[in-house]
């Protein structure tokens, strides 16, 4: 039974509600310190509570108005459209700049870049937007058999090079660990053994690839045939070029692998490794569960010989799922264009490339940016990026069995 409290008893203030039992509530009611709470009382308080709270909302709602109004009156509101791109496509912009070294009107888009004596036309070019240039750093990734899988490292803005230091460990044993690293077991009471690690520090400079096309009029008159053009072979140029600088370094932009202090070199004695050969080269990697083979055409064709002769029966296998030109000794094969001749170092090799380090300088002035000079009513398109490279070992490692073992290794 409920019952509202008219005076204060004990724990309850007077106008309390109370749900009770109902001999308390007759004896509360007899004291007269309380009186029956009815359904009808309860509802007149309930009606009465909601219009305090409607009352409260509906104020509150107004002061929001007139807050709202203000806002307007005081802020003004202008809408702006999307900018559009500064050029719909690569074509679009390489046409432009083909107009304007033809003498024809030059785009407000268009901006100069010099390489010559003055900043005209004729001896500058034009820098093509950081959304354009990226499609050519692309192509170039996607088209890269060695490069994509080093090691990489941006240089910032103010830098041309970094220096990196090399642990200096050319043999394996308890007191030469990764460069003089000691493990031993002292007895009791006994000093630890001093000793002082060993570093050594490679310079990589940043070097610069210059890429150079020149372009017929009738690939010029389509824009969309110039940029695919552009797209595909200036980015395919670019990553051939980068692969044969870690392999041979022939251009002199990095360090190459090929008769470096830290390549592991096994004897072949005839023109193709035999099957030993072969094991022995496999072996000499110190890191053969990231290692991969590279091979060139002529040597991966002698490959396929040797297995078919059964002197290499299941070891090569044509797992295309893993490699395209299947596998050795279980480590993805990889055919590749810069590679020597039979008897090069470079013809046959086994490399764990993320211990190879390749640096770039990010921003299209330096990275991925294109200039177009006209020569003799030549179209010439000479795109720069900025690359360097070397080996992070300073060289090979000698183990207790003697082996001599590397994460480069060729044939001799």
């Amino acid at each position: 039974m409920k019952v509202r409290m008219i005076l204060d008893e004990k724990d309850y203030k007077a106008g309390t509600i109370i749900d009770c039992d109902e001999i308390t509530a007759k004896d509360y009611i007899d004291k007269k310190v309380a009186e029956a709470y009815t359904e009808e009382m309860e509802k007149k308080d309930a009606e009465a509570v909601q219009e305090v709270i409607d009352a409260k909302v509906q104020k509150i709602q107004k002061e929001v108005k007139q807050m709202t109004d203000i806002k307007k009156e005081e802020v003004k509101i202008e809408v702006i459209k999307d900018a559009e791109p500064t050029w719909k496509s690569m074509g679009e912009f390489l046409g432009a700049v083909i107009k304007a070294g033809k003498g024809g009107e030059v785009d407000d888009r268009l901006t100069v870049k010099s390489t010559g004596q003055s900043e005209t036309n004729a001896d500058g070019g034009y820098t093509v937007t950081t959304d354009l240039a990226k499609f050519i750093t692309q192509q170039a990734s996607l088209a890269s058999v060695m490069e994509q899988k080093c090691s990489h490292l941006e240089i910032g803005p103010n830098y041309t090079g970094i220096k990196i230091p090399q642990l200096n460990e050319t043999t394996r044993s308890a007191t030469t660990l990764y460069g003089g690293v000691r493990i031993y077991s002292p007895a009791e009471g006994v000093g630890k053994t001093p000793f002082i690690q060993k570093y050594t520090q490679k310079d990589i400079q940043l070097k610069k690839l210059c890429a150079v096309n020149y372009m017929t009029d009738e690939l010029m008159q389509d824009n969309t045939a110039l940029e695919g053009f552009i797209r595909m072979n200036v980015g395919r140029a670019f990553a051939w070029a980068k692969d044969n600088e870690i392999i041979n370094a022939t251009l002199g932009a990095a360090t190459a692998i090929v008769n470096h202090a830290a390549t592991a070199e096994v004897t072949v004695a005839g023109n193709n490794p035999t099957a030993i050969e072969w094991a022995q080269i496999y072996a000499r990697n110190l890191n053969r569960t990231r290692a991969e083979w590279y091979l060139s055409t002529a040597q991966y064709a002698a490959l396929i010989a040797l297995t078919n002769a059964g002197a290499l029966t299941n070891l090569f296998q044509p797992n295309y799922t893993v490699s395209p030109s299947g596998t050795l000794l279980g480590r993805p094969i990889n055919v590749i264009e810069q590679a020597g001749g039979l008897t090069d170092e470079s013809s046959v090799m086994f490399l764990d490339l993320t211990d190879y380090l390749v640096i770039g300088k990010g921003g299209i002035q330096e990275a991925t940016s294109i200039h177009v000079k006209f020569l003799e009513d030549e179209t010439a398109f000479r795109w720069t990026t900025r690359f360097g490279g070397a080996p992070l070992m300073a060289s090979t490692i000698t183990l207790p069995d003697t082996s001599v073992v590397s994460s480069f290794v060729t044939r001799d």
